[in-house]
């Protein structure tokens, strides 16, 4: 390692020093501040609002403690920065970003990530670590606790680390609380997760990854509007062409694969922020934020083309209807006016983009 350890043992508090500080007063006060605050940190709050509050809650009750931190995701991320974080230090968990490289990999962060405790450390104005000097002569920071926060969702993983203004701190205050926290933050942060995953499979169709239906009422706030001066969003709904031949003729398999080629490509030619819903069967809707029915037509163009790209098992054509919505209109209002001119694309010959008039 290339951190250095305190030499003294982190479990057990010790006994008041010459200089005055009672470990174990120290321990009392943030244990019992903690069980007082409990129940209004968590009360109709979101598990990361829980852990801020906790995070805050001990900075606050003593001076020792200049930052708190936690960050959760993959365990095999490449890049650890402070999610939630706390403290007259803040600014440093701003700034701050850990890079897995041959030398963090082994120091604190990432091994702790990996669910090994690297005990606590002391930082110093000669530390190896750019940061660690940055905290210790900005900061006045002296002694780092880095505790693992475990989970069992997929392979996600976290860290919670807390920075003392005072040599040996956590060695003598100890441990035991703070791991305490750290298997709470893990359980809430392992119900949040679930949680974002419940809610990207409610939201998404298994074959494509698209969004689906479930996803009108998210988009409609972002396209709604209510009144005439706000910028104008539009619609394409597209169905691809002769499209029940395809899985007749080469099988389900292959119509699935041509599917999720067509999500591919849609996905690619779209912009950051255009948003792909598949509407079922073989019918796609795009809605395109604060984009005019003109500016509309050009991307329904583009993606006509697109489609018409794909070859396998047989070349693809679309249909496509364009719509811009109007004013107080929601989106399902909308799809209604888009589906009158997808018929008429349909009708007309197919592998076109039509809007009504």
């Amino acid at each position: 390692m290339f951190f250095k350890k305190s030499p003294t043992s982190a479990s057990t508090p010790q006994a008041p020093t010459a200089s005055g500080f009672d470990a174990q007063r120290e321990r009392s006060v943030i244990a019992e501040m903690l069980l007082k605050r409990s129940a209004k940190l968590i009360l109709g709050r979101s598990e990361l609002e829980i852990i801020r509050g906790v995070c805050q809650a001990i900075v606050d009750v003593t001076s020792h403690i200049r930052l708190a931190w936690t960050w959760f995701g993959p365990t095999d991320t490449h890049t650890i920065r402070p999610q939630v974080y706390a403290g007259p230090a803040a600014a440093y968990a701003e700034s701050l970003t850990i890079e897995r490289n041959l030398l963090t990999r082994i120091g604190p962060a990432f091994t702790t990530l990996e669910g090994k405790s690297a005990g606590p450390f002391t930082v110093s104005q000669l530390s190896p670590f750019g940061p660690w000097r940055e905290a210790a002569r900005h900061h006045g920071i002296h002694h780092v606790l880095a505790l693992p926060i475990a989970s069992t969702f997929n392979g996600y993983s976290g860290i919670f680390v807390l920075y003392a203004d005072r040599d040996g701190y956590f060695d003598e205050v100890g441990e035991s609380l703070f791991a305490g926290l750290a298997e709470l933050f893990g359980s809430l942060m392992t119900v949040a997760a679930e949680r974002q995953e419940l809610q990207r499979a409610a939201y998404h169709d298994a074959l494509t990854g698209l969004l689906n239906r479930h996803a009108v009422d998210l988009i409609d706030r972002r396209v709604y509007r209510a009144s005439l001066f706000e910028p104008a969003s539009s619609i394409l709904l597209m169905d691809l062409d002769r499209f029940k031949s395809i899985n007749d003729r080469f099988g389900h398999d292959a119509g699935d694969k041509a599917l999720q080629a067509v999500a591919r490509v849609l996905t690619d030619a779209l912009r950051r922020g255009d948003e792909i819903i598949r509407w079922g069967g073989e019918e796609f809707l795009v809605c395109l934020p604060q984009t005019a029915l003109p500016d509309a037509l050009k991307v329904a163009e583009k993606l006509r083309r697109a489609v018409e790209g794909i070859t396998e098992p047989e070349q693809l054509t679309v249909s496509i209807g364009a719509c811009e919505i109007s004013a107080l209109q929601h989106l399902p209002q909308a799809v209604a006016r888009a589906d009158e001119a997808l018929f008429k694309a349909k009708s007309g010959g197919r592998n076109q983009v039509c809007v009504l008039p």
